[in-house]
């Protein structure tokens, strides 16, 4: 089976569901952050879940398609602490409420040791880092851009493409956290993201804001 093939066949509308399912996704998720994904059979999977190979063959048809599905399970929970901006809160408190969420999720609640496994295998198999690219960060910059689209028709800000512009912010208010917390070398305080954040606000709203 070709890695596209097994990405379609991950797709959550399609898996199975319920407990059983769950019980699987988790020992799953367990075994590729304890030994990697290469060390990691589908004959282990199903020892650590309780089912049978059979059983987690019908759930997936390959390894590649589990670690696809907890690619969007994990991006889809890290979206879900992400709510969309929304422009009636105020143009400013609403960007800065969306950067600490932002933050929070993709550099201090997530598992940097799950996203070094993607990255690992991505060289292999570029179709997983693309889905998780696709899934999760890129998700994220396209929700902001609609918000920024939402902001520039009332002249709150200027900007050429909302696309960039929000990718340019994104880069902003993490600064050189998510390398820090992927080298370890973070220390994830309200502080050092404070400083992150309304340092990389305040560059974004000087370049952009409207002329006056």
């Amino acid at each position: 089976m070709q890695l596209s093939e097994a990405i379609a066949a991950a797709v959550p509308k399609s898996a199975p569901t319920g407990r059983k399912m769950e019980t699987v996704t988790r020992a799953a998720r367990q075994l590729f952050l304890d030994q990697g994904f290469s060390a990691t059979s589908m004959e282990a999977v199903a020892k650590a879940a309780g089912v049978s190979k059979a059983t987690l063959y019908a759930y997936f048809p390959s390894k590649e398609a589990l670690f696809a599905s907890l690619i969007v399970a994990e991006c889809e929970g890290m979206q879900r602490h992400l709510p969309q901006p929304d422009l009636s809160d105020g143009f400013l408190p609403a960007l800065r409420r969306f950067a600490w969420q932002y933050v929070d999720a993709f550099v201090r609640r997530k598992d940097v040791a799950f996203v070094r496994i993607i990255a690992n295998e991505s060289g292999r198999f570029p179709e997983l880092g693309r889905l998780f690219y696709e899934s999760g960060p890129q998700a994220t910059i396209r929700r902001l851009a609609r918000f920024l689209d939402e902001a520039k028709a009332q002249d709150l800000i200027d900007f050429d493409d909302s696309m960039t512009t929000a990718t340019q912010f994104l880069s902003l208010v993490r600064g050189e956290l998510p390398l820090r917390a992927v080298l370890g070398l973070a220390d994830m305080t309200d502080e050092a993201m404070e400083r992150e954040i309304e340092s990389g606000l305040a560059f974004f709203l000087k370049a952009c804001r409207p002329n006056s």
